[in-house]
Order: structure tokens, then sequence, then C-alpha cells
């Protein structure tokens, strides 16, 4: 009898302990589970940032801008007969070698005491989008090579994206917020070249791809300079707690 209840007892404190780790890893799942919904969807979730929004905004239309060339170019150098001077030196190849000195040079410019990061971002933009507006209407190969140095070295402005990020959200939830970016980056680059390509079959015309994606990119641009001064303009129209009446 005493055996007997030894191992009754044995068995009821394993079952104790099964419940015990249970309820741990339940709880521990709880409590990551929160964690992540709050910042997602609740009151600390990133999309409250209003800036954000827009930034995320921005990059769902930035990316099959920039991909354009690459898909569109060669079609445009065949229809302006400059296929020879192309062979030698293509005009994909001078966007992406220039790509690489405009990260480096936007990255020291930006890191100058007296030069804003934002800023730079955004002249970066401002070079590009207007630089594949333009691309269509140069009919030279030297026209056209200097545009395409431009969106290479314009386009350099993707280095500093982690920075931008970390000013909008701070270095707490950069992670995540740059990981929308580049989610979104990549949701703009897949849907970007069927774009284009459904542009050219209703208008048998590679410009118009350059026209219509450089103008939705122009729209990204434009958010992101509208949502910060209304967000200025709400925090001061707000009443501060010291204020008397």
């Amino acid at each position: 009898m005493e055996c007997k209840g030894k191992s009754r007892h044995g068995k009821n404190l394993y079952a104790l302990c099964i419940l015990k780790r249970a309820s741990q890893l339940t709880v521990t799942i709880k409590n990551g589970f929160g964690t992540w919904y709050s910042s997602y969807f609740g009151a600390a979730s990133l999309f409250t940032n209003r800036v954000f929004v827009a930034f995320v905004f921005w990059a769902l239309f930035a990316y099959s801008s920039f991909v354009i060339p690459f898909i569109h170019l060669p079609e445009i150098v065949k229809q302006y007969n400059l296929s020879t001077q192309n062979d030698v030196f293509p005009l994909t190849s001078i966007i992406a070698i220039v790509h690489i000195f405009g990260k480096v040079i936007l990255g020291i410019i930006s890191d100058l005491p007296c030069i804003s990061t934002w800023n730079v971002f955004l002249i970066a933009n401002f070079t590009l989008v207007i630089c594949i507006l333009i691309l269509p209407l140069m009919h030279t190969y030297i026209g056209l090579a200097m545009v395409c140095a431009l969106i290479g070295f314009s386009s350099g402005y993707f280095s500093l994206m982690p920075v931008v990020t970390e000013d909008l959200v701070g270095i707490q939830h950069l992670a995540n917020a740059y990981g929308i970016i580049i989610c979104a980056n990549g949701i703009s680059a897949l849907l970007g070249p069927p774009f284009a390509g459904w542009i050219y079959d209703i208008t048998q015309k590679y410009d118009f791809s350059f026209y219509i994606c450089g103008l939705l990119y122009m729209v990204g641009i434009i958010v992101l300079l509208i949502q910060p001064c209304i967000q200025k303009k709400q925090s001061k129209d707000q009443p501060t707690d010291n204020t008397k009446v």
C-alpha cells in the first residue's frame, strides 16, 4: 500500500510538472503574440506614424520606376538606331557603374554636419524622377548616356534609406520598419515591369511607360513632402498642457 501510494504521488507530481510547463509555455506564447500584435496593430503601431505611412506609400512607387529603364531602354535604343554605340558601352552598364559611386558619394554628403540626410534623400528622388521623365526625349547616345548617368547617381539614395527610416521611427523600431520598407520595394519591383508592359500593349509606345510611372513616382514624393507639414501643423494646433486659460 505504501509503494502504491508513493507511485501515485510521483505520478501526480509528474502531471503537475507537465501542467506547469504547459501553462508557462502558454503564457510565453500569449505575451509574445501580445507584443507582436501591439507593435504592428496596437497603439504603438508603426502605422500610427503618418510620416512612416507616407514613406511606405512612396516605396510602393519608387522601385517600379527605377527598374523600367533596365527593361525598356534596350528597345528605345533600337527605336533610335543606336544599337551600334550601345553595343560598345551599354547604357544599362552606365547606370550600374555610376550607381556604385552614387551610393558612396551621397553617403559622404549626408554625413556632413551642415547637411540634412532627409534633404539629400528628397533631392536625389527628385533628380531620379525628372531623369525618368525626360529619358524618352533624348534621341542621341550622348543624351541618353548623360541621363542614365544621372539615374545611376541619384538612385544611390538607397544607401540612405536605413538612416531615413531610423530618423522616422527610432532605433528601437528600425528592424521592423526597414523590413516593411523593403517589402514595399519588393512589391513595387514585382508589379512595375508587368504594369509597364501593359502600358506598352495599350499605347504601342515605350515613352508612356516612363511618363506614367514617373508621374506615379512623383505622387509618392509629393506625399513625402506634404505629410510632415501636415503633422507639424496639427501639433501646433493641439493645446499644450502648460496653456493657461
